[in-house]
């Protein structure tokens, strides 16, 4: 009776009498012993009707009609992510691998997805439960645990041994080589970084990405420069990928900038931003506009300290490529002050509430908020009282951490607009700085920010130090012994030794940071004027070339 049944519905189906064929379904699905069959088919009804909430329900049935198989919880948290429901699917899969403890597939899922929501340490717990129960494919397996290690934990030590661990199972596989080399780039251990990208290379001598990544480690000549490009170029034509002939485009224009042919430098960062601004969204001015109003019209409700807390944070604020982590490094030589590098916690927790603060205000006073952030800070303390957090977005929250920590302290670090905006327009930024892409653009984002700065300088004029980038890199203790004077620190020539420290720096200026302080970045944007010129409407360059700091 039961195949009958199923047939029936399936002829119904096939016939083109859908509600007849669901309604027979929704009877057997009633029927213990047919359940299972009928939910699945049921199942993929909704999803040719791309009735997600349907398809959602029907998961949700036979998870529980049938808690131990793993497709179908997979199933479920997939549709949950495709409707933007993290949590939730964080919680179903927290169920599942209760109840099926043993079961690696669930505990690897849930550690990749915790890795990609920026938990760590439920990354970490779940992708080791993954190895303990014999995850099928070790080597994908030691990748993702390497990326909780070097991305979340700042455990860059055991990220190491993760990724020569998977190298020993899969030696022609670029990933791991190619992650290696990330880390030692940010080590600034420039012959293994050089090194493992060119492992990747050798076995697959059209890797756009790693080919790129070069360019920023090597120096280069005029004949080593035109190697480069045709290399570049043949890659180019073949390269299907948008953002990573954006990168090899990025890479040429350093490429020329490095041997003074200033010309096709900026021809090829032209075409960068161009195929750059092609998959980006839009910047949008309203939108910068709106946050700019939410944020100083922000007031009412206070948010609570952190009274346990026995870290500070020093808050680096400013324009990308400003020089926020040349002075995040200087400050690191001191045996005070750890560098935090960019921590994106605040931000990805808060930007969501801005145009509601009063929730926002009750989100940032909880426990939970409050700890997390702590817990951030002394994952990168180094047992050192004082961390910086340079991630750009803090200067949106200056009132926000002032309020759980009383005593901490706002760097903004400024420099020469017209070179900061060619600096970032050099570089190949993500979604959040898609300002960078346009000349034009990034002098309006620049302009909101000041905005925003001139507000909290009112509100907070004994806590926020401003550092001109320029001043600091042609007279460095007329800018750095004040500014350790601000911050309460004996400063003890720091200038001298902040290029030998050996951590780790995940930003564009990984390079420059390893040198002494150099000038020749100040007033670099003479170098371009006239292709420039070329290139944007004659209103727009006049209004760059009118502007200074």
């Amino acid at each position: 009776m039961t195949q009958v049944s199923l047939s029936q519905a399936l002829k119904e189906l096939n016939s083109g009498q859908i509600n007849k064929g669901k309604a027979t379904l929704n009877i057997l699905a009633a029927d213990k012993n047919t359940a299972e069959q009928a939910l699945v088919l049921l199942f993929k009804v909704a999803m040719s009707e791309k009735n997600l909430n349907e398809a959602k329900l029907i998961s949700e049935r036979l998870v529980s009609i049938v808690p131990n198989k793993f497709d179908y919880i997979n199933t479920l948290v997939q549709l949950y992510l495709s409707s933007g429901d993290s949590d939730t699917a964080i919680s179903k899969l927290k169920v599942f691998v209760n109840v099926n403890s043993k079961d690696a597939g669930a505990h690897f899922l849930l550690g990749s997805l915790a890795r990609k929501l920026g938990d760590g340490y439920l990354a970490k717990q779940h992708l080791l439960k993954a190895q303990e129960n014999q995850f099928r494919d070790l080597y994908l397996l030691k990748l993702e645990i390497a990326l909780v290690y070097s991305e979340l934990l700042n455990d860059h030590k055991n990220a190491v041994l993760c990724l020569e661990e998977a190298i020993k199972i899969q030696r022609n596989n670029v990933s791991a080589y190619f992650n290696l080399a990330n880390i030692y780039e940010k080590m600034g251990n420039k012959n293994k970084s050089l090194y493992f990208f060119q492992q990747v290379l050798v076995l697959n001598p059209e890797h756009g990405l790693a080919h790129a990544r070069l360019a920023d480690i090597n120096t280069f000549n005029c004949a080593s420069a035109l190697n480069y490009e045709k290399t570049s170029l043949k890659i180019i034509k073949q390269e299907k990928d948008n953002s990573i002939v954006a990168d090899l485009y990025y890479a040429l224009g350093k490429v020329f900038n490095d041997i003074a042919d200033y010309k096709k430098a900026w021809e090829y960062y032209f075409s960068a931003n161009r195929v750059n601004r092609s998959y980006l969204p839009n910047y949008s001015k309203s939108d910068i506009k709106k946050l700019t109003e939410l944020t100083l019209e922000r007031g009412g409700k206070s948010v609570t300290s952190n009274e346990n807390s026995e870290l500070t944070p020093i808050i680096i604020c400013g324009m990308f490529r400003s020089g926020s982590t040349l002075i995040e490094q200087i400050l690191a030589a001191s045996d005070y002050i750890s560098a935090g590098g960019e921590i994106d916690y605040i931000h990805k927790n808060l930007f969501n509430l801005i145009a509601n603060p009063v929730e926002l205000a009750n989100t940032a006073s909880t426990s939970e908020f409050k700890e997390g952030y702590n817990r951030e800070l002394a994952l990168r303390a180094n047992k050192r009282a004082f961390v910086t957090d340079k991630r750009p977005e803090n200067y949106l929250y200056i009132d926000i951490i002032k309020s759980i920590y009383p005593n901490a302290k706002i760097i903004w670090t400024e420099r020469d607009i017209r070179d900061n905006s060619l600096s970032a327009y050099f570089q190949h930024l993500g979604p959040s700085l898609n300002y960078a892409t346009n000349l034009s653009d990034t002098l309006h984002y620049y302009t909101a920010q000041q905005k925003v700065k001139s507000h909290w300088l009112k509100k907070y004029t004994d806590d926020i130090f401003t550092v001109n980038y320029d001043e600091l890199v042609s007279k460095p203790e007329k800018v750095l012994i004040p500014l350790f004077d601000f911050l309460g620190i004996e400063y003890k020539d720091e200038n001298s030794s902040f290029h030998e420290k050996k951590n780790i720096v995940s930003t564009a200026s990984v390079w420059q940071v390893r040198k002494p302080l150099y000038t020749s970045s100040s007033g670099r944007y003479k170098n371009f004027s006239e292709y420039i010129k070329q290139s944007i409407p004659e209103k727009e360059f006049e209004a760059f070339y009118n502007l200074s700091l």
